[in-house]
This record gives C-alpha cells, structure tokens and sequence, in this order.
C-alpha cells in the first residue's frame, strides 16, 4: 500500500486490500491461485506466517490442501525443499515450513479460530455456506495483524450462497464505486442476455479456455 504524502510515496508494507473475493467457473485454476498466495505468504512475508485454509468441509478441506494443493503440485517443484512437514492425520493436518510459517486447515465451525492468531485465512468454495460462521471464525483471528488478510474463493453458487451471494454483491458494487480500499473483487461470469452456447462469447468468462480447458470440451 502506497501513500501520497507531501507529494512524498510512502510505503506502509501493508497489503493493498485487507479483503480479496474471486469468483470463477469452474477448473480454472483455482487452486494454484490459492497455492501461489499461500506460498507467498508463508515465504516471502519477511516473518513467520500463520495461515489457516478451509473449504465447504472439514474433510473436503484435508483433502484439497494435502492431496490437491501439495500432492499433486507443490511436491513437484523446487519449493518443496522449503516443507518441513506434512501433516496428514484427520484432527491435525498442516504444512509447516522450514522459517516456522504453517498453513493449519481449520473446521467449518463459529469456533473453529478461536485461540489463534492468523496472517491469512483462506475461504474456499464459498458457494457451500448457507451463514457466515467461517467468516465469523476467522475475523477475529486476524484483529491484531495489521497486514492481515481473508481471501475468498469459490465458483458460482445458488439461492441458499448466502455468504457468497453477499460478497459478489457488494464485491459488484464495490467495483461500480471505484473503490480502491478494503474489498478488491474479480469476477469471471457470464453477462446477463448473453448467448451462452454461442463459442464467440465463451472468452469473455472463461480464463481456462485455450489454456487448461478447450472449446471442443466445453461444447
């Protein structure tokens, strides 16, 4: 973050946003977008980083972050030499890094933070959440970091996204005010009257197409 001050630029170290919500379609890269942030995080932070990932379950969350995110990316580059340990056992599963950061996977519960301090906390697959208790769980975790952050993720959800259809409101409002601070919102989705099985259009909303994904699949 970057402050103008008597025409002098200050910088406060702190991140530009103290929220961050993405909402994509499906198998469009999302989990090596979340990889990469954690990495960051608990590597190039200057300081040992606490970081807490969760997802719709308890269970779905172990699997992503060990099977997904390290299994079957992390382990098969350079910066696997930095993992102290994997952890892998149903009521403690973590990565813990060599410079003391640690990526804890967190329940789904209101009081699954509760005792903990995080730098970063990870929502994933925000479409599950009928409330807001994995919110309401990390939010307080984070009150004393000044350089903290909760990152949102998920692809698009139904009526009962309570949590999710209120982040893409506001996020879309956020966006129509050109705000610059606390909230930055992405947004990959079809516009409304689209033609949606047109394949001119697919580009517009799909960031995996012609990369991961090709028109051929899609159709």
């Amino acid at each position: 973050l970057v402050a103008d001050v008597g025409g002098e630029l200050l910088r406060s170290g702190l991140p530009g946003f103290r929220e961050v919500v993405v909402a994509v379609p499906r198998r469009s890269g999302k989990t090596a977008l979340i990889l990469a942030w954690e990495l960051h995080r608990a590597l190039m932070w200057g300081r040992p980083q606490s970081i807490a990932y969760t997802a719709q379950t308890g269970q779905d969350a172990r699997k992503k972050l060990v099977e997904d995110q390290y299994d079957k990316l992390l382990l098969h580059t350079p910066l696997r030499s930095a993992i102290r340990q994997v952890k892998r056992a149903a009521a403690d599963t973590a990565m813990l890094f060599k410079n003391g950061s640690r990526i804890d996977v967190l329940a789904t519960s209101a009081e699954a933070g509760h005792g903990k301090t995080l730098d970063l906390g990870v929502i994933d697959e925000a479409f599950a959440d009928e409330d807001f208790r994995r919110e309401q769980a990390l939010r307080p975790t984070m009150a004393t970091r000044a350089d903290a952050q909760i990152l949102v993720l998920s692809t698009a959800g139904t009526d009962k996204s309570v949590f999710l259809n209120q982040k893409v409101e506001a996020g879309r409002a956020a966006v129509t005010r050109g705000l610059t601070e606390g909230l930055a919102y992405f947004e990959w989705s079809a516009p409304e009257g689209v033609d949606v099985h047109d394949p001119g259009e697919w580009w517009g909303w799909m960031p995996a197409l012609g990369r991961t994904i090709t028109p051929a699949v899609v159709q």
